[in-house]
């Protein structure tokens, strides 16, 4: 148990939750909290902007920002600003899956040829393969072409035709790899099957019933968000088209609708237990359906994720027995928010 809850955080610390192709080489380094040190004065400590929420034994003990939200103009963070999410939207892509295997539309034991019958390799590659990732298929964002597309408007399928012929990486199912393509080809099943985009099933399925008013499909500048600026290397940073990531890293939202997304999980409001098993049925590396999944040494569960996308960085971390969840969402794409959130968690005067 205590080698699988290393491997999780090293997973997350090393990055491969990114949307993007990040290498680290920029990252921010950040100090572990000192003794009596509260969370409040760790977070201020560190230079970090952004929000953080804490809930422990379900009761949120801070939501708050930190930091600008916009530098220039000096708009301060708070638990209401919108960030991009970037790869944390998988676990959205997932459970938009299980609610349609609920309702009988399809199954996760699916092969991807029954839905996209032109890709290559289709008929050996499950839904649950790409939601796991065990498919075996190249990780778009690698790819040599990616950086010249990224503030394009682009269709799913024509996104899905810059990848589709790039040979596999192994043999379905025998290997873990982190893709993005996958949650690309997650995301166009979606749309095949219920006739909406990935962007209003998500709205009426998810983000409405959940009372999630904050969170989106992109960043969206329609005079009800407080969105905040995306910055790197010190300098604002022009944001993606959303459609270059889609279903794999497209949405943003709010420490406060995350922690909504928390309970609605929790008290499986969205899906029921079995659906809620599938999401948390760990593959290779510990990684199950758009979530990492780790035991501790005292028997506890963590389920994590993180995500990274130009100018902003997201992690939802949430621990069950004893029970703590905390978000951190960041408008600083270099500052490394899964080690902040794993170093606020251990903290035990809070």
């Amino acid at each position: 148990m205590e080698q699988l809850r290393k491997l999780g955080i090293s997973l997350v610390l090393g990055g491969i939750f990114f949307l993007t192709g990040c290498d680290g080489s920029n990252e921010i380094k950040i100090d572990k909290p000192k003794a009596k040190q509260t969370v409040d004065q760790y977070i201020s400590s560190q230079g970090f902007s952004g929000t953080v929420l804490i809930e422990q034994d379900g009761v949120i003990i801070m939501a708050k920002g930190f930091g600008y939200a916009d530098r220039e103009n000096k708009r301060e963070n708070t638990p209401d600003t919108t960030f991009m999410i970037g790869s944390v939207t998988k676990q959205f892509t997932a459970v938009a899956l299980l609610m349609l295997q609920e309702q009988g539309i399809l199954s996760l034991d699916d092969k991807l040829s029954f839905y996209l019958p032109t890709f290559p390799s289709g008929d050996k590659i499950s839904i649950r393969q790409l939601l796991n990732m065990t498919s075996g298929i190249a990780n778009y964002t690698n790819l040599s072409w990616f950086d010249s597309l990224k503030h394009q408007s682009i269709a799913p399928l024509q996104l899905i035709d810059r990848f589709k012929n790039e040979p596999l990486r192994f043999e379905p199912g025998t290997k873990f790899e982190y893709s993005n393509s996958n949650y690309v080809l997650a995301g166009a099943i979606i749309e095949k099957v219920s006739g909406q985009t990935y962007q209003q099933f998500i709205k009426d399925n998810i983000f409405t019933p959940l009372e999630m008013h904050q969170s989106e499909y992109g960043l969206v500048d329609n005079g009800m968000f407080e969105n905040a600026v995306g910055y790197g290397d010190g300098k604002k940073v022009t944001i993606w088209d959303p459609s270059i990531a889609f279903a794999a890293g497209a949405l943003s939202s709010t420490i406060l609708d995350l922690h909504k997304w928390h309970k609605a999980l929790t008290n499986h409001s969205l899906i029921n237990v079995n659906s809620t098993n599938e999401l948390y049925l760990a593959s290779h590396n510990g990684y199950a359906l758009g979530w990492l999944v780790s035991k501790g040494e005292i028997g506890s569960t963590s389920y994590q994720h993180g995500g990274a996308i130009d100018g902003f960085r997201a992690h939802i971390l949430r621990q069950f027995n004893p029970n703590r969840v905390v978000i951190v969402l960041s408008n600083e794409e270099d500052f490394p928010v899964g080690e902040f959130a794993h170093h606020i968690k251990e903290m035990t005067n809070f």
